[in-house]
């Protein structure tokens, strides 16, 4: 509120032009004028924004998003599995297992790398059907 205040003070008393909000709840007959003069920021306030001249908004389908997360998602959880069962082979005493182990090992690895196949192919998907939209900022100099 008395930020507002102070606003609207500078811009009577320099001429400067300032955005202000449309609600205000605070009576500027009530602000103490030597209040707002032992203001530290004094009679100059000068305020920069820096934005880009133009920006660019890579689109894609949702549908190929989709895909790719589930793909992603799918091959974690078989590398996961892998690892786990790799661990258990490695950590196995029992020979008449072994077998059993080594086998549930390589399909694992062979579902891991078809997984990691289709994700890549979906990105690529993504990539090549993607569109880009650019957006540009109009400058005004005083």
């Amino acid at each position: 509120m008395l930020a507002l205040a102070i606003m609207e003070y500078y811009q009577k008393a320099s001429g400067m032009k300032l955005i202000t909000c449309q609600c205000r709840n605070l009576m500027v007959d009530e602000l103490n004028p030597k209040d707002i003069e032992q203001n530290p920021i004094g009679n100059e306030v000068y305020v920069e924004v820096s934005m880009p001249e133009r920006f660019d908004i890579k689109m894609v389908e949702a549908s190929s998003l989709n895909d790719y997360e589930l793909w992603v998602f799918i091959a974690s959880l078989f590398c996961n599995f892998l690892v786990g069962f790799v661990v258990a082979t490695i950590s196995n005493a029992n020979e008449q297992t072994l077998a059993l182990y080594i086998f549930i090992d390589i399909m694992l690895a062979i579902f891991f790398v078809i997984s990691i196949v289709l994700v890549f192919k979906r990105r690529n998907k993504m990539a090549i059907a993607k569109k880009t939209i650019t957006l540009g900022m109009k400058r005004s100099e005083k």
